[in-house]
């Protein structure tokens, strides 16, 4: 594929998107004050959230967005000072503050409008507030910064693996009903290069783990970060829209970069406790 057509196909817009994000977003990882990735993370979360409320609350309603973004700081804050107790408080809040807000705002007769909209505003914090505030959970374990660099690392290594094996070796589908993109090849592909991307991580990162036990997560994260992928593309679907935005030109908007990564956050920080237990 020549220059010009790669440019038109977009491929050259997402490395020139992936430069530009990944430097910033490496920094905040490794710096020893955690209140650069709380930074990072509440900007990161406003823009997700903005284009789920967007998306799946409508643009109207933008006092459950304001809310919607309440519970979500509230979320983050509580998990990087006062660990899974505050995420759980935070979240918790979250959710009563979003019931709240339709119990008193919508007119008796709206009652299929109400049960829907809470049922799509708990998704929201369920899905994108709670999985992403165990980075700050990540992030205050031993080796958290060497963790989080990881799970980036990994995610990054299955999704251009999929990619490029997906669109060069094509074959079966996946799933055509929900990504009809998506090829066994790209899966395939996606769980080499993240077992590549996890044994590079082994010489390279000091994490206190073997080798062999850093590959099988690898693995794992490469196979579940696709599931993440697969919900997003259904939510979408579903929806009927292609991309959440276009903010990030051949990437979408901050939660389609988000899909994968935000599955891959949980496993990793349970495992870690797991493994780590006396």
């Amino acid at each position: 594929m020549s220059f010009i057509q790669r440019l038109k196909t977009g491929e050259l817009s997402r490395w020139a998107v992936a430069f530009v994000l990944i430097p910033p977003t490496v920094l905040a990882i490794l710096l020893p004050n955690k209140l650069f990735l709380l930074a990072l993370i509440v900007v990161i979360g406003t823009m997700a959230w903005r284009e789920f409320s967007v998306n799946l609350l409508g643009k109207e309603r933008k006092g459950l967005f304001a809310l919607g973004l309440l519970g979500y700081y509230l979320t983050i804050f509580g998990a990087s000072f006062f660990g899974p107790d505050g995420q759980l408080a935070g979240l918790v809040a979250a959710l009563v503050l979003g019931s709240l807000y339709l119990m008193y705002n919508l007119a008796p007769e709206n009652d299929k409008v109400s049960v829907n909209l809470i049922s799509r505003f708990a998704l929201g914090h369920l899905y994108l507030t709670f999985l992403l505030s165990f980075i700050m959970l990540i992030k205050q374990l031993a080796y958290g910064s060497n963790w989080l660099i990881f799970i980036v690392l990994v995610t990054a290594f299955n999704d251009t693996g999929a990619f490029y094996v997906g669109s060069r070796v094509k074959g079966p589908k996946l799933y055509p009903k929900v990504s009809p993109n998506k090829t066994i090849s790209g899966l395939l592909g996606g769980l080499a290069f993240s077992a590549l991307g996890a044994g590079l991580s082994s010489y390279y990162l000091p994490l206190d783990f073997t080798l062999t036990q850093l590959v099988v997560l690898g693995v794992f994260l490469g196979f579940w970060g696709t599931l993440g992928d697969l919900f997003e593309s259904a939510l979408k679907r579903a929806m009927g829209i292609k991309d959440t935005s276009t903010i990030l030109r051949g990437h979408g908007g901050i939660w389609d970069r988000l899909d994968s990564l935000l599955f891959n956050l949980p496993p990793v920080y349970f495992y870690i406790n797991w493994l780590t237990l006396p």
